[in-house]
């Protein structure tokens, strides 16, 4: 699309404007002559135009001159010339000629403008009494509803949230066409008001409006989550993440830690691990001990001994992740892996006080290796937390030998 259609737009509009003002014949047909050359791509003709007739004396409050500056000042911020931009549209505002209706495009470009040069107190202003002369006017001005938008952009920019959510109502109700822009300021405003009841219903109404929109589930669910409406916000990222919209690694490890959270840990481990074969996220350490512990609470053992495995090939000593192998691994009556996770242990020098020694010997026993478990009770009953329970393995063993 040609980016001076907006431009013609103008043009087109004060040609065929159905306000008490109207052009003259020649300025007419100057500016038709404008469109042409924006259309032909020959700008520094067109600005020739503009600039003469820009600079002709004109009566006071010219309508003529007020409709040439603003196609000028248009004209001049497509050429991103925007402090000469400003300039004219401020001259075509200062004639007090155009209608109401048509300064309405008007001030929100000169507010834009003003907003995106650093200049926000002006832009207030401008809006600002604008709004005030609008407003008593004893007709409805269109396009006031966009006035509405800018101006709690404006003050919600400055973190003035409550004259903002006042000015985007308005907006909003002022519409009749859903505007994603304003339900997304409506929304953030709400959130940091922490006013979060009317923040579920504008998170509602951008993802009842826009369901291809995978933020606007996060958005809904954080809400829900927050009003402590924990199904509803699980139930909100499940549909998310069945319509294939997560893409953020925290995404799929936080839905999850929900699963895990409300007790269904064999889908929180589906989660993960098709996120990890997908390469949704990486198997590292704190993914591989939230998968581990997903398929332990599923009663998985054997599946969350193998997590636990793959993750010590990649970091062989770390302590902490051995102990948990160990112990995953005696309950689950893995009694090779339990040998396999104590020697381990032993090679990286974890400091056991006799636990392993006696979970090394019952794993022998169970193997009917009755050597080797005897002489790990033994070291068990020479350590001072587990002596007990070693010599009344001990026992038990002589038993056995009648």
């Amino acid at each position: 699309m040609n980016k001076y259609i907006f431009v013609t737009f103008c043009i087109i509009f004060s040609l065929n404007n159905f306000s008490e003002e109207v052009l003259n014949e020649t300025v007419y047909w100057e500016l038709t002559r404008v469109d042409t050359k924006i259309e032909e791509n020959k700008f520094d003709e067109a600005e020739d135009i503009l600039r003469y007739w820009y600079k002709k004396n004109w009566r006071s409050r010219s309508y003529n001159k007020a409709v040439i500056a603003r196609t000028y000042g248009f004209f001049l911020f497509q050429r991103e010339r925007f402090d000469e931009a400003l300039e004219k549209l401020q001259t075509a505002y200062d004639e007090n000629a155009l209608p109401i209706a048509e300064a309405t495009s008007l001030v929100q470009a000169m507010a834009q403008l003003y907003s995106t040069q650093g200049q926000i107190p002006k832009a207030k202003e401008l809006l600002l009494n604008f709004i005030k002369k609008a407003e008593s006017n004893p007709k409805p001005v269109p396009g006031m509803h966009n006035v509405y938008a800018l101006t709690a952009l404006i003050y919600a920019s400055e973190q003035n949230y409550d004259v903002a959510y006042n000015y985007i109502n308005l907006a909003i109700s002022l519409s009749s066409a859903f505007r994603e822009d304003w339900y997304q300021l409506k929304f953030a405003i709400e959130y940091n008001k922490e006013d979060y009841i009317n923040a579920e219903i504008s998170a509602k109404e951008l993802l009842f409006n826009k369901p291809e929109n995978k933020r606007y589930y996060v958005q809904l669910s954080a809400i829900y989550n927050i009003l402590e409406k924990y199904d509803l916000s699980l139930a909100t990222m499940e549909v998310s993440y069945m319509k294939g919209l997560l893409e953020k690694p925290e995404e799929f490890t936080n839905l999850a830690s929900f699963y895990l959270y409300k007790q269904n840990p064999a889908m929180s481990a589906k989660v993960l691990e098709d996120a990890i074969s997908q390469k949704d996220i990486l198997f590292n350490k704190a993914n591989a001990k939230l998968l581990s512990d997903a398929w332990l609470f599923a009663k998985e053992r054997t599946k969350s001994l193998d997590v636990l495995e793959r993750s010590l090939n990649e970091d062989p000593n770390d302590k902490k992740l051995v102990k948990q192998y160990i112990n995953i691994a005696f309950s689950a009556f893995e009694w090779d892996e339990v040998i396999n996770g104590i020697q381990k242990a032993k090679n990286i020098g974890v400091d056991d006080d006799g636990k392993h020694s006696l979970m090394i010997g019952i794993a022998y026993f169970e193997k009917k290796n009755l050597n080797k478990a005897e002489s790990s009770f033994i070291e068990a009953s020479n350590s001072k937390k587990y002596a007990d329970q070693g010599n009344a393995w001990l026992e038990y063993l002589e038993a056995l030998k009648g």
